[in-house]
């Protein structure tokens, strides 16, 4: 049996509906039974648990093959201090791990986190490779690349101003991936060969089927969705921290993404591992533009289209 924490995230749903597919049993984790009803339809006994609750998280794994970890990936918008909210999850995760004995783990980290510092939200992560790193256990972390998901927060900017803005240089390549293959390639890890060994962890960096720069996306956007003079316009850090503020973004949350725009620009968040057969997966951004962001144009609502 294998646990599954952020079940009823992209990458979490992806881990439970490949693991089911293989006839494994499975535990999905998520806050609400209803947030873990697809896990439930698809084969997985559904276990509600806060991420903070060792106790209960411990509970969970007990008996586990192999756990799946992420922190919620997700900014809360209205958070006085994001940062905290992460170590927190930390800390009752790799308490649980350890007081559950789970001999195998697979962490959802980020490119970027081999930094310290310095990377908004990624230092998290980098914090849940440190922490998890002293587990008896073999611990992989999948360093994944740029999620083509953000890209459904272009969907008001494309329909109202035709354009795509962000705070990224024009002709920056960025390793753009799928949240399904990510999810597809943590369920590989976790039932596959062990190379990882207590005390050595393994780290695996996913950049996606090629990389793009931002300019490269818009043309692709452009052509399929049939907008020929959709633009990409590079917003200043000043207007992007306002825009994010005027969404309802606390300080302390607009400040961790600036960051992440800052350390993405200047090559401190940069992908270091060459690319490979292990480290590229399928999906491409045409394929994600025609089935993920084009419905989302047309509803003009990306949270429907994403599911």
């Amino acid at each position: 049996m294998y646990v599954v924490t952020g079940a009823t995230g992209r990458t979490g749903s992806a881990v439970v509906d490949e693991l089911v597919r293989a006839g494994h049993g499975v535990r999905a984790l998520g806050r609400s039974a209803r947030g873990l009803a697809p896990a439930t339809v698809a084969g997985a006994e559904p276990v509600v648990a806060e991420p903070t609750d060792a106790r209960a998280l411990a509970a969970a794994c007990h008996g586990a093959e192999g756990v799946y970890v992420m922190v919620q990936p997700n900014y809360i918008p209205d958070s006085p201090d994001f940062a905290a909210h992460q170590h927190r999850i930390v800390e009752a995760m790799t308490v649980a791990l350890a007081a559950a004995g789970v001999r195998r783990v697979v962490t959802l980290s980020s490119w970027g986190a081999d930094q310290e510092a310095g990377t908004g939200p990624v230092a998290g992560l980098h914090r849940l490779e440190r922490r998890t790193n002293t587990l008896d256990a073999a611990v992989t972390h999948l360093r994944a690349g740029y999620f083509m998901e953000n890209l459904l927060g272009q969907v008001e900017s494309i329909r109202r101003d035709g354009r795509v803005a962000a705070p990224f240089t024009p002709d920056l390549p960025m390793p753009f991936i799928a949240a399904e293959d990510v999810g597809r390639a943590a369920a590989r890890h976790l039932v596959g060969p062990t190379p990882a060994r207590p005390g050595a962890p393994e780290v695996v960096e996913l950049h996606g089927e090629r990389d793009l720069s931002m300019a490269e996306v818009t043309a692709v956007i452009g052509r399929l969705a049939d907008l020929p003079g959709l633009r990409y316009v590079q917003q200043s850090i000043e207007r992007f921290v306002a825009d994010q503020r005027a969404a309802g973004a606390s300080a302390n949350v607009a400040g961790l993404m600036a960051e992440v725009a800052r350390s993405i620009n200047s090559g401190h968040i940069a992908a270091r591992q060459p690319r490979s057969a292990a480290t590229t997966t399928p999906t491409t951004i045409e394929t994600f533009v025609v089935h993920g962001l084009l419905p989302a144009l047309r509803t003009g609502s990306p949270e429907q289209a994403a599911r």
